[in-house]
């Protein structure tokens, strides 16, 4: 098995200026491996490639680490890094390689850690400014079962000693307390819909972000002669609307003869929220209003009914919304992936989902 060493350059201790000599013999001061207190033992610390991953917060720079000939191992049983903790009284480092996140990426992949330990890594990445492989092991580790065992982890991850890119700790930080949360949409983990009665009216505000599934949601809960469905896609987008039918079409024509520039839902929600109710109130139905724009409301204390609020994660939402426009748009590559590119704005976009729906579940509702 491959030892390897993290170290910060080439300091054996970081309090003094000592160093290791690559290629030579270093011998430790102390060396009392079977005494019960850690700090009396004495000796070098360094680990493997299954549990590297973990120890990273520990140096800049990786080195193989050699044990000589009349060198002393030992095996420090931990539960939290299974073989992964070895101490030796004389050891000999070679090859240094600076810390990067490619290196980082290959050996969570070659990893074998517990399930608690991956949660701490997230800590320690995300202090150390590697975003991308912390979001990639929450993704890949972390669901609603395990995540209030994953942000303790993650919370007490950071020591006095660590420096900390709190910019990216944070954020990483963030997503994790998104998934906790019982209202906001996250990135990850599919929730069930949000629901909240705000009146009486018989109208259903229906929201989500683009590819959510809001749609087909109206279409299983609300395909019945008593409900009127409206998609503002159908309203609004010359394409849509086009071949839109039904009371999604009378509006289309109705705002369409009244406004010599037609409203968007992005600048003027409020302007065509209460268009459509003022519109509707002639038919004695349950009015569903599908719309990814109802986050752009100004004055929320317009919205009528109940809104249903689809939780699909962001990145299901992305990868339905490219698949989507595979199957229904004859693409060159190179318009596919600037669709691609356009579409990357979901994971900015959801934030004011996210806001809104915060506002909403403050609101107290008699």
């Amino acid at each position: 098995m491959k030892y390897l060493k993290w170290v910060f350059g080439k300091k054996i201790n970081n309090n003094d200026t000592s160093e290791y000599e690559i290629g030579k013999v270093v011998t430790c001061d102390k060396w009392d491996p079977t005494n019960p207190d850690w700090d009396k033992r004495g000796g070098f610390n360094f680990t493997n490639e299954e549990c590297a991953l973990r120890w990273m917060s520990r140096g800049d720079t990786l080195y193989e680490v050699e044990i000589p000939d009349d060198g002393e191992v030992l095996e420090v049983r931990n539960d939290k890094t299974p073989g992964g903790i070895i101490v030796a009284n004389k050891i000999i480092l070679n090859n240094p390689v600076p810390i990067s996140e490619e290196m980082l990426v290959d050996f969570y992949n070659k990893s074998k850690l517990p399930l608690t330990t991956y949660f701490e890594c997230i800590g320690l990445l995300s202090s150390r400014g590697y975003y991308d492989l912390a979001l990639k092991i929450i993704k890949d580790k972390v669901d609603l079962n395990n995540i209030d065992k994953a942000l303790e982890e993650f919370n007490t991850s950071i020591k006095p000693w660590h420096k900390v890119d709190y910019d990216c700790y944070n954020k990483v930080k963030e997503v994790l307390e998104e998934i906790k949360s019982g209202v906001v949409i996250n990135l990850f983990i599919d929730k069930e819909p949000y629901i909240k009665k705000l009146s009486d009216d018989k109208i259903i505000n229906l929201t989500g972000q683009s590819g959510s599934g809001k749609t087909t949601y109206a279409k299983e809960h609300f395909n019945g002669c008593d409900c009127l469905v409206i998609d503002t896609d159908d309203i609004f987008s010359d394409s849509r609307f086009s071949e839109a039918t039904g009371i999604s079409k009378e509006l289309g024509e109705y705002f369409r003869s009244k406004y010599k520039e037609m409203p968007n839902c992005g600048d003027d929600f409020d302007l065509i929220y209460k268009e459509i109710l003022e519109f509707t109130k002639k038919y004695d139905k349950t009015i569903v209003i599908d719309c990814a724009q109802f986050h752009c409301i100004k004055d929320i204390s317009l919205l009528k009914g109940t809104l249903i609020v689809i939780r699909t994660c962001i990145d299901n939402c992305y990868h339905r919304t490219i698949e989507r426009y595979k199957k229904i748009t004859n693409y060159t590559e190179e318009e596919l992936e600037k669709y691609s590119e356009r579409k990357k704005a979901l994971y900015k976009w959801y934030k004011y989902s996210n806001e809104f729906l915060e506002k909403i579940d403050k609101l107290n509702v008699k």
